[in-house]
């Protein structure tokens, strides 16, 4: 499951569809349809309500913000006709709007439609899981809690085409932020529609390339389809997308295999088979999600720091993605992805760490005997918690035997479950430890060491560290900072948890495609969607 900033802990999920009008309808390159599967159904397309990876997917495809990634992942103009500098050491942002962005009914799309969608956003009436895309604005806290009323939200309509955006305090990421998480409301739509805004393609609004058709909730089959109102509609090549949910990675390698798919993801041992027949098609990225142990604070056994640290060090993380995974995923140097960013020198973020996660069977044999003796017995046991995707009993099987092995006295049990019911045991403190994955919408690496603080979005551990949310706190305090400066403690704070263990890194995940040898254009960035408006056929 995913939502918005991704919370992943399965691979392919839901259920297998029938084929039905994903078949390629012509033998047009040009009329050609491109035929693709998608992880979970979409649950809506309104961009205040959705929390879930389907429909955040179906966002990207059928909506602009001010700025969005191209298909490098490099944020560019949308909406707004340049990306500007902010004024005021950082916090207003001021935006002239490009003309000729229209609704998929014809509209004009103007300053007061994003005023309006931040502003329900954030209206606590909304309801909106997302509302924490917005804790950046001034007037937040106080108008997200119902103390003030929406107009105090720090974002304004200067004119039609012109909207001004205030923040509480600098972001250094919000560029990012603006491209990937907020957009705009079709304000007589929702007016219109009410609470069916975004439920069904009926109730769809769209500003961007594509417009989503033949779709509800509860459907496993979807179009997209090009909106031809779009400002660079001349420059979208593939008119309609077809989507289906499979409910494995096999079912959409059979597909492919077959000739009715031009595309699938792919994950598991099922990267392995596909190397060996389509060698040319088969496309492996860095992705920016990171697999790590949450290791349960209310539970006195997985409170012990040096417990954390023998299992760690016990954990040979090449091994686990090379030989275990084999789906190129590459072992985690800290809780921060390779490829997020880079370091004061210019190189990965990762290279300024000096305490990289390693696998050392001395040390791990070290700390289990001291967590003995403060435990106060030999024998120590643990309960591994893993959703029932056969990449996660994988790696669940491997911290088993591979702990076991080198800690006399650990036992470990495993406990697979639906990943439902794991999000549930999480939420409720049911575990000691197991396994999760996070990704995000924005290449920082605070919304990654924020997975050990509990002002992060998910607090499934109760862990605290008054040092480590000092250095935190730090870090978000960018009124008088320098960008290398922040980037050095952001450093110090992945040392830090490296060492104390509030999370266990593991393994970075590879974004893994099959890819038609015909299609062009469509690249699959670090963090972020394929964007279907930048392929065309050869």
């Amino acid at each position: 499951m995913r939502i918005s900033k991704t919370l992943g802990i399965g691979v392919a999920v839901v259920t297998l569809l029938t084929l039905a009008a994903c078949g390629k309808s012509s033998t047009s390159n040009k009329n050609r349809a491109l035929n693709t599967t998608a992880q979970q159904n979409v649950e809506t397309v309104d961009p205040n309500r959705a929390t879930d990876v389907g429909s955040d997917e179906a966002i990207t495809e059928t909506l602009e913000g001010l700025y969005k990634q191209n298909n490098n992942g490099k944020i560019v103009p949308s909406i707004a006709t340049k990306v500007v500098q902010p004024t005021d050491n950082g916090k207003v942002y001021t935006f002239n709007l490009r003309k000729d962005a229209k609704w998929n009914d014809g509209t004009q799309v103007t300053a007061q439609d994003f005023v309006a969608s931040f502003q329900r956003q954030v209206n606590p009436k909304t309801k909106s899981q997302r509302v924490s895309h917005l804790k950046d604005f001034a007037g937040f806290q106080k108008v997200s809690t119902g103390k003030a009323p929406v107009s105090d939200l720090g974002v304004k309509a200067l004119s039609k085409y012109k909207v001004r955006i205030t923040l509480s305090h600098a972001v250094p990421y919000f560029n990012d932020l603006l491209a990937t998480e907020l957009y705009p409301i079709n304000r007589k739509d929702v007016q219109k529609w009410g609470a069916k805004y975004g439920e069904d393609s009926q109730h769809a609004a769209s500003d961007g390339a594509y417009q989503i058709k033949n779709w509800n909730s509860s459907k496993d089959t979807w179009n997209l389809d090009a909106n031809k109102n779009y400002y660079n509609a001349d420059k979208v090549h593939i008119k309609k997308v077809n989507f289906q949910v499979v409910k494995t990675p096999q079912t959409g390698l059979r597909l492919f295999q077959s000739k009715k798919l031009d595309e699938t993801q792919l994950s598991g041992s099922m990267v392995a088979s596909a190397k060996k027949q389509f060698k040319n098609e088969l496309v492996i990225s860095k992705f920016g999600e990171m697999a790590f142990i949450p290791w349960n604070n209310y539970k006195k056994t997985t409170r012990n720091l040096d417990l954390r640290r023998a299992v760690s060090y016990s954990i040979n993380r090449d091994v686990l993605a090379k030989n275990v995974l084999k789906d190129g995923s590459t072992a985690a140097q800290s809780v921060v992805p390779v490829g997020e960013v880079k370091g004061s020198n210019g190189k990965d973020f990762n290279n300024g760490i000096s305490n990289k996660l390693s696998y050392n069977p001395t040390k791990a044999k070290y700390y289990f005997k001291k967590a003995q003796q403060e435990l106060g017995t030999k024998k120590i046991s643990v309960q591994f918690l893993t959703a029932d995707t056969d990449a996660y009993k994988a790696v669940g099987e491997y911290i088993q035997g591979q702990a076991q092995k080198e800690l006399p006295g650990l036992t470990i049990t495993l406990r697979s479950i639906p990943l439902e019911q794991e999000v549930a045991d999480f939420s409720n403190h049911n575990f000691q430890a197991g396994t999760l994955g996070w990704s995000t919408d924005y290449p920082d690496p605070i919304d990654y060491l924020n997975l050990a603080s509990p002002e992060g979005d998910i607090d499934f551990t109760n862990w605290k560290n008054a040092k480590y949310q000092a250095l935190l706190n730090k870090i978000n305090d960018t009124a008088n900072q320098k960008p290398a400066e922040r980037v050095k403690l952001q450093q110090q704070a992945a040392e830090m948890l490296n060492n104390l263990q509030g999370v266990t890194p593991l393994y970075q995940y590879a974004s893994v495609h099959l890819r038609s040898k015909d299609l062009k254009g469509l690249n699959y960035p670090l963090v972020g969607y394929a964007k279907y408006e930048y392929a065309s056929w050869k």
